[in-house]
């Protein structure tokens, strides 16, 4: 017992030989295989039926699936009856007829010498034909012979000869010859010569004809086999639900043997239909985990996908095996793939959807129509949740299963000529089903996700939502920063599509950014209304450690109120390691300047090490420079973007990303169109002009005037994050 316990805790200990990625890959797939056997096979071990030739049976046998199978005992019959209709092959032997011709003549010859003896009396000669006659003959037929006259002698020889090359000629087989002996008698008969010269014909002829068709059983065995290979095996086709003994009856012996090729007598189980099954499984799984090495390695490599993709196919089969007991067209198969597609990607959606469609088949007798349904209703269902930027609607995809499932069954049923009524019915099934399908996912969803630590796009839409509490402080306590978040949204979401990257982290990102600038948010220009800058009175050094102190402050209240991974990461890479560059040329201008070492103004980092983290970091910079800029125009916008992203690539920001110099020219331009339309120069109306006019008069021609008291001063040539003038 307690190496047990060993070998289990072993399994969670990092160094362990168990904790080894293969190991951990190879015992998932033996857990998952298994119990994938166990779901599957369960319909191979029927109930037990042991009824007897003869008893009366006490329940109604109906079959449990559509099986065709070999009925032995038809089969054995058929091919007796073509044994018996191949007709045997004879070889006809001449020398039988030519030898009956010589003894004939041999016959005649004889009584014609014995005859010409006068030196003998007729018992004599009766005596001595007797015993030169080459075959035996009757007394009646010898004496006969003696009797006749040469003429009547050779007008019998004749005859006789004529009678025997009829028969042989055609051929006498070895269950012909007691007829063809009767036979030649009677013409005998008919023959009119007379009592003498018939008795001679037909004793003649009964005795020297013999068979002359000699069996050619080489020949003959081959036609048989030939035969036999042409026979096709007698099947019988039981159908699912068909009676096979009804109570009250007797059972019979062909009954017995339609329950035992069904698997169903005495509680058999086919061994060859779970060695099938146990092919298929290991084939539909290693084909899976081959498509995801090769096409989704970060699937591959994370144990919780793996697991989280067997239980949903594992957990969706055992819906569908439910399901299937009242219709097959009923089954919510596309749930699979719909959870698949939220919680990992559209891709492997699409896979599971195939795997369920094939392990459905199994489930539902290989029938085609069902599996149809089941592989169209999961693609649709990956369809429908693919386009996620501004949200989606598993309502809206239940809806769109239903429509699929309800044309792939009505198109199918018509294939077969089904009854309309029937198909109508199916239909109604399969579009309950994707609505089904739909309720599911919602409900498992959100455990799945808990469960498994897992972003989904309705999480993070959800945190996008303005009465989430963190971006109500944001918008109460640092107001400036939280209009500056979602100008940042927009441009780095409008980039992300033409990139390739998420939107939907993105513009979620975008929002979450600059949390940290909660704790101070004064410190921050955009948010310095009607106050002075608080880094006036401080040293730049101190300066710098406080604003760069927002991603650790931010990095806290992530952890507070428990936001994903991935904003997480992207609050804490926002920045990377880049400059203060503004607190670092005041402090080299100092009397100390020499001694500034210019790390201590650098952000922590680490660098953005994905195309959202990264889109954030050049949004966030483009947009603070740009504000920045006094009179803005398309062509001061532009020299600005381009200066930030040439900056930030050159720093080495964006190394370990994976964003591409075609990708930065992309986003450049995106970039410079909106921040055009943004920041465009405004016409100024009159009472704007009075009102300027008084300020330089209450100011003087300086300008000089309290921060955040205009519009244009915002940004005033500052950088948001440093809160100060600093050019960007």
């Amino acid at each position: 017992m307690m190496s047990v316990n060993s070998k289990l805790r072993e399994l969670f200990v990092p160094n362990s030989s168990y904790a080894r990625p293969l190991v951990r890959r190879i015992g998932l797939f033996i857990v998952f295989f298994a119990l994938y056997m166990l779901c599957l096979s369960a319909d191979f071990i029927p109930e037990k039926v042991s009824l007897q030739i003869g008893q009366v049976s006490d329940r109604d046998v109906v079959a449990p699936r559509t099986v065709s199978y070999v009925d032995a005992t038809k089969t054995k019959k058929l091919e007796m009856e073509v044994m018996a209709s191949v007709v045997n092959v004879y070889d006809m032997d001449i020398s039988v007829m030519a030898k009956a011709e010589e003894e004939v003549s041999a016959i005649f010859r004889s009584t014609q010498m014995v005859q010409t003896d006068k030196t003998l009396n007729t018992e004599q000669k009766l005596q001595k034909l007797t015993q030169d006659l080459p075959a035996t003959l009757s007394s009646t037929v010898v004496t006969s012979l003696l009797q006749l006259d040469e003429t009547e002698l050779v007008k019998t020889e004749d005859y006789t000869k004529s009678i025997l090359r009829k028969y042989l000629q055609r051929g006498i087989r070895d269950d012909d010859f007691d007829i063809a002996r009767k036979q030649v008698v009677l013409e005998a008969e008919e023959l009119g010569l007379g009592k003498n010269a018939e008795t001679v014909v037909a004793g003649i002829a009964q005795t020297l004809i013999r068979p002359n068709f000699i069996l050619n059983v080489r020949e003959t065995d081959k036609r048989k086999q030939s035969a036999l290979a042409n026979i096709e095996p007698v099947r019988e086709t039981v159908k699912k639900g068909q009676v096979l003994v009804r109570r009250g009856d007797i059972v019979t012996g062909e009954q017995i043997h339609v329950m035992e090729e069904l698997g169903l007598y005495a509680g058999n189980v086919s061994e060859v239909r779970i060695l099938g099954l146990t092919i298929f499984v290991l084939l539909i799984m290693g084909i899976s985990l081959g498509y995801l090495y090769k096409f989704s390695c970060q699937v591959y490599e994370n144990d919780r996908y793996l697991v989280l993709l067997g239980l949903i196919v594992l957990v969706t089969m055992l819906i569908a095996k439910v399901a299937h007991y009242y219709s097959d067209f009923a089954a919510p198969i596309a749930a699979g793939a719909l959870l698949t597609a939220i919680l990992i990607n559209t891709r492997v959606g699409l896979l599971i959807s195939i795997i369920m469609a094939m392990f459905f088949g199994v489930i539902v007798e290989n029938d085609l129509r069902a599996v149809a349904a089941a592989l169209v209703s999961g693609m649709a269902g990956v369809y429908s949740v693919t386009k996620m930027a501004h949200g989606y609607s598993l309502t809206r995809a239940g809806v769109w299963i239903a429509i699929v499932n309800f044309l792939a069954i009505a198109s199918t049923g018509l294939i077969e000529q089904l009854d309309s009524a029937e198909v109508l019915f199916q239909c109604l099934l399969g579009a309950f089903s994707g609505i089904t399908a739909a309720v599911i996912t919602t409900g498992l969803l959100p455990y799945l996700e808990h469960a498994f630590n897992i972003t989904t796009p309705i999480k993070l839409l959800d945190m996008a939502k303005p009465n989430h509490p963190l971006l109500q402080r944001l918008l109460l306590d640092a107001p400036g920063t939280y209009h500056h978040s979602v100008l940042v949204g927009n441009l780095a979401e409008t980039a992300a599509v033409t990139v390739g990257a998420d939107p939907v982290v993105v513009r979620v990102g975008a929002y979450y950014h600059d949390i940290g600038k909660i704790k101070r948010p004064y410190f921050f220009i955009e948010n310095q209304v009607g106050c002075e800058n608080p880094h006036d009175k401080i040293a730049p050094s101190l300066s710098t450690l406080i604003v760069t102190s927002h991603i650790k402050d931010g990095l806290d209240l992530c952890r507070d109120y428990k936001l994903p991974q991935v904003i997480t990461d992207i609050v804490e890479q926002h920045h990377g390691t880049t400059l203060v560059s503004f607190f670092y040329k005041r402090a080299t201008e100092t009397e100390h300047g020499e001694c500034v070492i210019e790390a201590d103004f650098r952000y922590e980092g680490p660098t953005p090490q994905t195309k959202e983290a990264a889109l954030i970091m050049l949004a966030d910079a483009c947009e603070a420079a740009v504000r920045s800029i006094s009179k803005p125009n398309v062509n001061r916008i532009e020299a600005t973007v381009r200066k930030i992203i040439r900056e930030r690539l050159q720093d080495g920001q964006l190394d370990e990303c994976n964003l591409t110099l075609k990708d930065l020219k992309i986003i450049g331009d995106v970039f410079i169109r909106l921040l055009s339309s943004m920041f465009h120069t405004r016409i100024e109306y009159p009472e704007a002009l009075k009102e300027l006019e008084r300020r330089k008069v209450k100011y003087g021609n300086n300008n000089k005037q309290p921060a955040g008291k205009d519009e244009d001063n915002f940004g005033n040539g500052t950088n948001v994050d440093a809160g100060t003038k600093q050019s960007v």
